[in-house]
């Protein structure tokens, strides 16, 4: 999938979706969640999550990280999302909107521990699928019955 999707059943099944509504540019608050969502893109990528990003009249297209125009307006139309403020919507794999903040930075851990919970999700772990998290990795210590370095 890329930043052209028009609407969010192209994604059903297939990826959660981030939509985040920026105000500007160079908007404090945007900047400081695009940081924190570019940090943990690995931990996103995991468990499917695609993260678009939009502005009011969708400038900065051509960028290749914002969705083009009629897209812009479609997800603006789609959540109500203020134009001018910063939001952020995420949407599960059902399509159903599962978290909505406004005017503020999310901690990227709180998104993470929300898909988590999800049954969804549940069932992709449960399965192996998107389970690459440092929980499973390969023990750094197989020498040592208990794992710990003596």
């Amino acid at each position: 999938m890329s930043v052209t999707a028009q609407s969010l059943p192209e994604y059903r099944w297939t990826s959660r979706v981030l939509v985040l509504f920026a105000p500007d540019l160079d908007d404090p608050l945007f900047l400081k969640q695009r940081a924190l969502l570019a940090d943990a893109s690995e931990e996103l990528r995991e468990r499917d999550v695609v993260v678009l990003m939009a502005t009011p009249q969708g400038d900065h297209e051509n960028t290749g990280l914002f969705m083009p125009e009629s897209s812009s307006e479609y997800f603006y139309d789609y959540f109500g999302a203020e134009p001018y403020q910063l939001e952020l919507a995420l949407v599960g794999l059902d399509g159903s909107e599962k978290f909505r903040a406004k005017n503020q930075v999310t901690p990227v851990s709180v998104l993470l521990r929300l898909i988590d919970s999800m049954p969804l999700r549940a069932r992709e772990l449960r399965r192996g699928y998107g389970n690459k998290t440092s929980i499973n990795a390969k023990d750094p210590t197989p020498d040592i019955p208990d794992g710990r370095k003596h």
